[in-house]
């Protein structure tokens, strides 16, 4: 896609419906965000519009140092990735704490998106390494 056609697609919401597919406990720091604000003690904070439409996470982790702390459960991510599937979604965005260098468990997750029928699977090491 052109880089301004994505752009204008980005600003404009007009992209297709996209999952989020996640580490454990990433997915509230994204909602989260860096509580950046210019008016520090307003009491209505409005929060941008998220870029995805579902966030789900799976249980995977790998450490900064690429030791496997928690190896990918295959299966669990097909379910979910599935789940995602029947609700109608068919983007996914695969982003794993440390995978930009560790790329193992993002890559397998792949794998299933598009074993599943997924038509666009973003992978963080592939778009943004």
């Amino acid at each position: 896609m052109g880089t301004t056609v994505a752009t204008n697609a980005l600003l404009e919401r007009k992209g297709a419906a996209t999952a989020l597919l996640t580490t454990p406990v990433f997915a509230t720091q994204l909602r989260i965000g860096y509580q950046d604000r210019p008016h520090i003690f307003a009491r209505h904070i409005v929060l941008p519009e998220l870029l995805y439409a579902r966030v789900r996470e799976v249980h995977e982790r790998i450490g900064a140092d690429g030791a496997v702390l928690v190896p990918i459960d295959a299966s669990e991510t097909r379910e979910v990735l599935q789940s995602l599937w029947g609700q109608g979604l068919r983007s996914v965005a695969i982003v794993f704490m440390h995978g930009f260098r560790h790329t193992q468990h993002e890559r397998i997750a792949a794998r299933i998106a598009r074993q599943i029928g997924y038509t666009q699977v973003s992978v963080s090491h592939e778009v943004s390494p």
